[in-house]
């Protein structure tokens, strides 16, 4: 028999036990129940995301280089589809998807919950999954990336990878202006956290991606690219780029590289033709680099524009080193140093700037930095200061060593001499638009820096006038212009050394004078056949030049001098 004392201290123990279930109860239901409404809900909801239209990107006359076509996926659940349907379900998609309904069977066999029956449908796909009346069977939106004009530009438009997400060129650089931000559907799911029919409700709205509207002329695209790759064929080259830049406004009317890759069959390329030669290879410029070194010179002081250099000799001793010139020249005036490219006269030159005063104006014309033209993996090329120079160092610059360039930065120095001295920023990117064509992100333009005097960038300019008519650029020529510019032929570098038979051919130079349009330059990287610049570089660029200036309808100046 249970005597009181046990009774009571059971009484105690069962109310305490009452009294612990009923706080908790309370703290369940009322003072947590946010919490454990969210928890809850977390389990039987979820979200999933819908990528927007991508935007297209246009060239400056209206050609388009990438777009997107509206497609759709179809999707299935088969935990919402008795499994005596299957067969039934298989048989209905297989010839909407194009598979044997044996395989869409064996699918919804192998897959516990949601998921993609098949991709990049034709829209009216659609229309006949919804006749189907399943549920749990279904279509969403998606689309196809497509390059229309195919290889064209392709290094500077980039590619796509599986899941849509830009991995070069402009793709890359603007992927989240391009790509938008996608739609959120709530999607409710069963007990076992499977997607129910797909009840999809907008969550949250996305935006379409934005377009971008770019500088480059279709047309001179297609010319500099023909042009590269007959030069490249003919030459056994390992590649070859070329510049075509506005030195005004800096827009940039075409960027060639050679070999090139179609972005909508990139599987098809080799990979060393995934990357933009005009900013990622950074090379020698060679005697292309001399006109810099005459600028520093005149700025600083130490050189008349119109006197006599010594270039006797065959060359000149710099330290414990005979630099070779081209031929015993004797005297000849700055024109004539430019334009028979004496290496005994550039480097003399040289040797009477400080090395301070010659750094800073290489680092004024932009050579040692990225020029920021919005493309990735730009390099900012290869150039040490001062503090790491030998006694032969300046001598090295002023054949167009010791540093290293990408054609951009050779175009973006070679366009302020063009302009009266003016260092412009290159434009890539003129427009960023909506879905509807408004501009919603127009480019505004970096204002540029001067960098030498007008009247010195006018003479400078002038004197390359003569490489072109009397000198090494005569290949460079177009009847009824007068073009302007310089070769450059420039030894491999490969670790710290040169490897014989190994060369960069330049021409970088303007058209027409006296007031130049068009900057460009051309370099090709490693010709077989011959290496010389004015053999190799300087016909490209002269061909090149001679079918631009029909398409600007620039007309001929100085009474048809070339």
């Amino acid at each position: 028999m249970i005597n009181d004392a046990r009774l009571r201290w059971i009484g105690w123990a069962l109310a305490a036990w009452t009294a612990v279930v009923v706080v908790r109860l309370v703290q369940v239901q009322v003072l947590d129940h946010r919490q454990w409404e969210s928890a809850s809900a977390r389990q039987r909801e979820g979200t999933i995301e819908i990528e927007e239209p991508r935007g297209d990107i246009v060239t400056r006359d209206g050609r388009l280089l990438a777009g997107s076509l509206e497609r759709v996926a179809v999707y299935a659940n088969p935990h919402q589809i008795p499994r005596k349907v299957w067969p039934e379900v298989a048989s209905g998609l297989a010839g909407l998807v194009g598979e044997p309904a044996a395989a869409v069977q064996a699918e919804l066999a192998a897959h516990d919950g949601f998921f993609y029956v098949a991709k990049d449908l034709d829209p009216r796909v659609a229309d006949a999954v919804a006749r189907l009346h399943q549920r749990g069977v279904g279509t969403l939106p998606t689309e196809r990336r497509v390059y229309p004009n195919g290889a064209l530009a392709g290094p500077t438009v980039g590619f796509l990878d599986s899941e849509g997400r830009g991995q070069a060129g402009l793709e890359a650089f603007y992927d989240r202006t391009l790509r938008g931000v996608p739609s959120v559907y709530h999607v409710l799911r069963d007990g076992k956290r499977s997607p129910t029919p797909l009840d999809l409700r907008l969550e949250t709205p996305g935006r379409p991606g934005q377009s971008l509207v770019i500088s480059i002329d279709c047309r001179i695209q297609q010319v500099v690219e023909q042009e590269l790759a007959a030069t490249v064929a003919k030459t056994g080259a390992r590649g070859a780029s070329a510049v075509v830049m506005d030195p005004a406004t800096g827009e940039l009317l075409a960027l060639g590289s050679v070999p090139s890759y179609d972005p909508g069959e990139i599987g098809q390329s080799a990979p060393s033709a995934r990357h933009n030669r005009a900013v990622e290879d950074a090379l020698e410029p060679g005697s292309t680099f001399k006109p810099f070194i005459v600028a520093a010179a005149v700025t600083s002081g130490v050189l008349n524009p119109f006197e006599m250099v010594d270039c006797s000799g065959g060359g000149v001793q710099i330290a414990n080193a005979f630099i070779r010139d081209h031929a015993r020249y004797g005297l000849l005036p700055v024109r004539e140093v430019l334009a028979k490219s004496s290496n005994a006269g550039a480097i003399r030159i040289a040797y009477r700037v400080e090395p301070d005063r010659l750094d800073e104006m290489i680092r004024s014309f932009g050579f040692g930095r990225p020029t920021g033209v919005g493309l990735p993996a730009e390099t900012r090329g290869i150039y040490h200061g001062p503090r790491f120079w030998s006694a032969l160092s300046r001598a090295g610059l002023a054949l167009g060593q010791e540093i290293s360039v990408t054609s951009l930065q050779l175009a973006q120095g070679y366009a302020a001499i063009a302009n009266g001295g003016v260092l412009v920023h290159p434009r890539l990117v003129l427009d960023t638009r909506d879905r509807d064509g408004r501009s919603v992100a127009p480019a505004q333009p970096l204002p540029g820096t001067r960098v030498v005097p007008a009247a010195l960038a006018n003479q400078i300019a002038t004197m390359l006038e003569a490489v072109v008519e009397e000198g090494t650029g005569k290949t460079a020529a177009v009847p009824g212009y007068i073009v302007a510019g310089k070769t450059g032929t420039a030894q491999r570098a490969s670790r710290g050394s040169y490897t014989a038979g190994r060369h960069v051919a330049w021409f970088a130079g303007f058209f027409p004078m006296p007031d130049p349009k068009v900057v460009m330059v051309v370099c090709v990287d490693e010709p077989v056949s011959d290496y010389w610049a004015a053999d190799v570089a300087a016909p490209a660029f002269g061909k090149i030049a001679a079918r631009i200036v029909t398409l600007l309808g620039l007309v001929p100046e100085g009474g048809g001098r070339a």
